[in-house]
């Protein structure tokens, strides 16, 4: 019953993924629902017992398809969407990946964008972690890593590669082919790393990525062709050796390919590291304006951080368009301090020090209250001091201190592994112009969702409010509005339809509505 309800592959992740050390609370079987269910052989509403079949939940299961399964199978969807409309073929346009054979030159990658280049790193690095703990048994710390990843590709490298796949169809665009290129590498190699976990996804994706074009080869004759271009196109030394062999083709199924071997040369640390904190400085920044209600539509003036290690300093400065991007930001500021805009106040936590120390704990106060807090900044990384006290040498743990923010007004911080930052809440009215045309452009987005119109779909949008700051904000983004939404006019009217629903754009209500000029 849990198979066929909640999908077997969600319960080997769930059980793949657990601690058996630990309890799985897997769920619920509620024998007052009868339900029917699909089965290999046909739907069925008893089990092979000849019991009613009942409902079946489980919160982890959900969680499994939620944060695994669905990203997962929506980057593959994402790839082959785009790949179907370009008609991209993965074997005859592929520099370094054909049929999900690794036919890939170093100097290739060095040509990547730098965005390509760190999720390729990223793979090398989950191919080793998947072979050690496969061979060690550890499949909880497969999971976890292949979950990473996952959420790394589809929330970070496919969200901000998007423009890449549909800015145009001009197949002579070098930068859109080497995104289509990496994409089908990762999700290739994806499913050969994650077979032995989800065996029936991988396998669908497989067939589908590597077979079905392999197949479309056709006769044997066009298969060598094939082979003898890529030897003269690549050179034989780096070919593997099974491509000299007529009857090498891909196998036929994904748990027949060879498990994937990590090619170091191809990782990358530094950029991982650089990549690594940009997600970091992303990811406080997100903090700040969940903090301050702002949405992530609303573009901001500035971020200004600070670290104390000037390799963090540089790794961020040198992706400073991504994090402006991320955040929508208008500008991103290095700075040696934040001390005009934040300072931290440290007080004793009686209840962990009393115990401890006792007479000393009035001391210790006055002591925190004279020392520079520079000198205090490690207990916000985590990190003990040692600070002498009445002639004593005293460490103090950060659960020892109580740390409090004084920010200046009109702005938000936060900070974390060494990365101090500050976030100006400050609106003028230009920004909030920007961010109506950005609220009006999520709600076309909506319609054209609801609608099921086609990627590349032009529409007519019409609109109707009395909102004159939103009027203002179509006035002068009507050209980004419409270039978002591919849209080839942008009218305002009063005569909507019937079934038309007014939205929120900013603070006002407007009534939005589409219609389809052509595909």
């Amino acid at each position: 019953e849990a198979a066929e309800q909640l999908g077997v592959d969600t319960m080997r992740w769930m059980y793949l993924a657990h601690n058996p050390a630990q309890d799985l609370r897997f769920g619920t079987r509620h024998k007052d629902k009868p339900v029917t269910i699909e089965t290999p052989d046909g739907p069925t509403d008893h089990t092979a017992e000849g019991l009613p079949v009942c409902e079946v939940v489980s919160k982890p299961a959900d969680e499994v398809r939620r944060q695994i399964l669905i990203p997962l199978w929506n980057s593959y969807s994402f790839f082959v969407n785009y790949a179907r409309l370009d008609e991209f073929d993965p074997i005859r346009s592929s520099r370094f990946a054909v049929n999900g054979w690794e036919i890939l030159e170093h100097e290739m990658i060095d040509n990547l964008p730098e965005i390509d280049q760190w999720i390729l790193s990223n793979l090398e690095t989950l191919i080793e972690t998947c072979r050690r703990e496969f061979e060690n048994y550890n499949t909880p710390g497969v999971c976890s890593s292949a979950a990473a990843f996952i959420d790394d590709l589809s929330n970070w490298y496919i969200r901000r590669n998007r423009r890449r796949f549909w800015r145009s169809q001009d197949a002579s665009d070098t930068d859109k082919i080497a995104a289509y290129q990496t994409l089908y590498r990762v999700l290739v190699t994806l499913t050969k790393l994650l077979a032995p976990l989800i065996p029936f996804a991988c396998e669908r994706m497989y067939q589908n990525l590597v077979v079905g074009p392999a197949r479309s080869l056709g006769s044997e004759d066009e298969k060598k062709q094939m082979l003898d271009a890529l030897c003269d196109k690549y050179g034989g030394h780096s070919l593997p050796a099974m491509l000299f062999h007529q009857d090498a083709w891909p196998p036929e199924s994904v748990h027949l390919c060879r498990y994937p071997e990590s090619d170091m040369a191809l990782l990358d640390p530094d950029l991982n590291e650089r990549m690594a904190l940009a997600q970091l400085v992303v990811k406080l920044g997100h903090k700040l304006r969940e903090e301050a209600d702002l949405r992530v539509r609303q573009p901001l003036a500035e971020l200004r951080f600070a670290c104390q290690d000037p390799q963090q300093r540089a790794a961020i400065e040198r992706l400073a368009d991504v994090i402006e991007e991320e955040l929508n930001l208008k500008k991103l500021t290095s700075c040696d301090h934040l001390d005009d805009l934040v300072s931290y106040v440290y007080k004793p936590n009686q209840k962990a020090l009393g115990p401890k120390h006792g007479k000393l704990l009035g001391a210790i106060t006055q002591t925190l209250a004279a020392t520079d807090p520079n000198t205090l900044a490690p207990l916000r990384r985590g990190e003990n001091v040692t600070l002498k006290v009445a002639d004593t040498e005293v460490v103090l743990l950060p659960t020892d201190i109580v740390i409090t923010t004084q920010q200046a007004a009109e702005w938000v911080s936060t900070d974390e592994r060494g990365v101090q930052i500050a976030l100006s809440t400050h609106l003028t009215p230009e920004l909030l112009q920007e961010g109506i045309a950005r609220d009006f452009v999520r709600q076309v987005q909506q319609l054209r969702k609801d609608a099921n119109l086609e990627i590349q779909a032009r529409i007519n949008v019409s609109y109707a409010t009395d909102g004159e700051d939103v009027l203002a904000a179509l006035q002068s983004w009507g050209e980004y509005i419409q270039a978002e939404t591919l849209a080839i006019s942008l009218e305002r009217s009063d005569a909507a339809p019937p079934d038309a629903k007014p939205v929120n754009v900013g603070s006002a209500k407007v009534t939005i509505w589409i219609e389809v000029a052509f595909v």
